[in-house]
């Protein structure tokens, strides 16, 4: 078979960081390679080279044995080669035909051709299985929604190679299938396919072959017939893998008669029917599933004042709040992780230290700090978290942009400690975040517990919920249909209740 793309010893450096060591790995046409690696270990700055977003220190690529030499996308795109961004590159002011034909728009006469952009958009998203007016603007939607409005527009490109990075970190299940599909019948078209995901499952699934990046170094090619899955992740770790057992049955932390930390009585939103009410009580982890517009979401944001409610209320330690902003959630003990860390999380323009302070809790602070910060203070702060959340940062004034997923998360969680949150509310903790950190955040999740936080997550990973969760909500269509709790807050009882089957636990109808 034709070698399609090829990397030869290519290295990346930045400031105090040696990215990628000298990575050499090719790719054939009709081939699906897996590129699998912790955080941190050099995929995304790979993918920016092959995108042409970054030129290397050292080394060359070829598409189809011509070498290039990449001063920008264009020239990435030109050469054959279209990326599916992990993080969303999209305009929120423009719509999805818009967006889908950025930099490539359907002309006629020199005029922007708007009706065929809408039509060939149209016919792009169907192909994804996205019944979506082509004329919305990004900003209504949904994050998973945005998602295949992203891989949409690199297939509306003439390319050889679709390089994928976490292309189904958003996504629900039936529609993972359907990409599956999708990358499938490209390869069968003779194009070479990148993936790049965190779910081995998906290596496993539709992977003819995959390589492990480690520390910035190519440590190993080969079949995925030929690995299973605790080798691989050995060979992504370079150890065994830790293992994150949940603490007890959940019996303590989700006793009834206990007095709550958080009590929402009765709080309705705008678009669903039926109130929402719920307790978490003092160090308890409460998980809040669903398939997406089940209202998990809105629910987490309502109590974080960034959706407005209609009515009910809330009370922490038995003190009524009312978050109509974020601030005011602040200020009373409420504390939010986004789902989209890039967009509504990280700072991308600040170093690190500064993205984990902005939300410091200023009454712990001692005397002049208390008013204006202090660069020692802050520095000594942020070198306690940093090895305390085994951050991978070579210093605290590195620009947070420049941080793996995972370690861009180890941060924000840094951030919410030092607000001193009573409630911590928590979208998709583990989102882009590789086998190794998950189980770090895991940890740290249980120990904001520990201390008496309660820890609220909202997740679709059925999973993740049933490995940290006391006791977990499953929502329908805006409407709680289950109550798990200790031992039956397992995967198959929160699938089942999500798609409104029976499950363990207490059913409401």
């Amino acid at each position: 078979m034709t070698v399609v793309l090829e990397v030869r010893d290519v290295v990346q450096e930045y400031p105090g960081v040696r990215a990628l060591k000298g990575v050499s790995l090719s790719v054939l046409a009709g081939q699906v390679l897996g590129l699998v690696g912790e955080n941190g270990a050099g995929k995304s700055t790979l993918i920016r080279i092959l995108g042409g977003i970054e030129q290397p220190v050292n080394g060359t690529v070829l598409v189809r044995g011509e070498p290039q030499h990449f001063r920008g996308s264009a020239d990435s795109q030109a050469a054959g080669i279209s990326v599916v961004s992990q993080e969303f590159r999209l305009v929120p002011q423009l719509s999805v035909a818009d967006n889908i034909f950025l930099g490539h728009e359907l002309t006629s006469g020199g005029v922007v051709a708007r009706a065929k952009a809408r039509e060939r958009a149209a016919a792009l998203l169907n192909t994804l299985g996205m019944d979506l007016d082509p004329g919305r603007l990004i900003s209504s939607l949904t994050v998973g929604d945005r998602q295949m409005v992203e891989i949409a527009r690199a297939l509306s490109r003439d390319f050889d190679v679709l390089i994928m990075d976490e292309p189904t970190a958003a996504l629900n299940g039936a529609e993972i299938v359907r990409l599956h599909a999708i990358v499938e019948r490209l390869a069968g078209q003779g194009k070479a396919v990148v993936y790049v995901s965190h779910h081995l499952d998906e290596i496993f699934d539709i992977c003819h072959d995959v390589a492990v990046l480690r520390d910035g170094n190519l440590v190993v090619t080969a079949p995925t017939a030929s690995l299973d899955e605790p080798h691989l992740v050995e060979h992504m770790l370079g150890r065994r893998p830790q293992t994150f057992e949940r603490g007890g049955d959940g019996a303590a932390t989700a006793d009834p008669a206990r007095p709550p930390r958080l009590e929402v009585d009765r709080l309705k939103l705008a678009g669903f029917d039926e109130p929402f009410s719920l307790r978490a009580g003092r160090g308890e982890i409460l998980g809040l599933a669903g398939l997406v517009g089940s209202g998990r979401t809105e629910l987490t944001r309502a109590l974080f004042g960034d959706l407005a409610t209609l009515a009910g209320t809330v009370t922490i330690d038995g003190r009524p709040v009312r978050p109509t902003s974020t601030k005011d959630a602040i200020r009373a003990g409420l504390f939010m992780l986004s789902e989209d860390r890039k967009g509504e999380g990280i700072l991308p323009h600040l170093d690190v230290t500064e993205n984990a302070m902005i939300s410091r809790l200023r009454s712990s602070l001692r005397g002049r700090s208390r008013f204006a910060p202090s660069r020692t203070d802050e520095t000594a702060q942020f070198e306690r978290l940093r090895q305390d959340m085994r951050i991978r940062v070579p210093h605290g004034r590195q620009l947070i942009g420049n941080l793996s997923g995972g370690n861009q998360q180890k941060v924000l969680f840094g951030r919410a400690l030092l607000s001193g949150c009573k409630v911590l509310l928590l979208n998709e903790p583990t989102r882009g975040v590789d086998v190794g950190a998950k189980i770090e955040i895991y940890q740290l999740i249980r120990r904001l517990a520990d201390d008496g936080v309660s820890v609220v997550v909202s997740s679709s990973d059925a999973p993740e919920l049933a490995a940290i969760a006391d006791r977990c909500l499953v929502y329908f269509a805006g409407r709680q249909v289950s109550e798990l709790r200790g031992r039956d807050v397992t995967e198959e009882n929160i699938v089942a209740a999500s798609v409104g089957q029976a499950a363990g636990g207490d059913v409401h109808v």
